[in-house]
């Protein structure tokens, strides 16, 4: 990330998030509103999640899967705050681009030609 911000002219901070789709089979959406708006599907989500959870403890009609359990909460403890922490990072470095009147070039594959 860093070699693809230093050869657009961009500093790390107003690169952002990575911008490519090295590894990815879904096309990433990493603009800021399309953060935004997977941050708060992810936290509705999760919110669903942990409601459920405290209704299966608290109903007692059923006996929880403790793993289970532990996980859905260790990976809500993870998911949810690095998703905003991508969309700040995000929305920081759009307001340093459009300050500096900077723009970003989406970069290429790896495997493609090199300019």
């Amino acid at each position: 990330m860093e070699a693809e911000a230093a050869r657009q002219g961009l500093t790390v901070e107003e690169y952002g998030v990575y911008k490519g789709d090295v590894g990815s089979v879904v096309k990433p959406v990493n603009s800021a509103g399309g953060l935004l708006f997977l941050s708060i599907l992810i936290t509705l989500i999760m919110t669903v999640v942990a409601v459920l959870l405290v209704k299966l403890v608290v109903d007692g009609t059923e006996e929880p899967n403790w793993g289970q359990i532990v996980f859905a909460v260790a990976f809500g403890l993870w998911i949810v705050p690095t998703a905003w922490a991508y969309y700040f990072k995000e929305r920081k470095a759009a307001r340093l681009r459009t300050q500096s009147g900077k723009t970003i070039e989406l970069p290429t594959r790896r495997n493609s030609a090199r300019d």
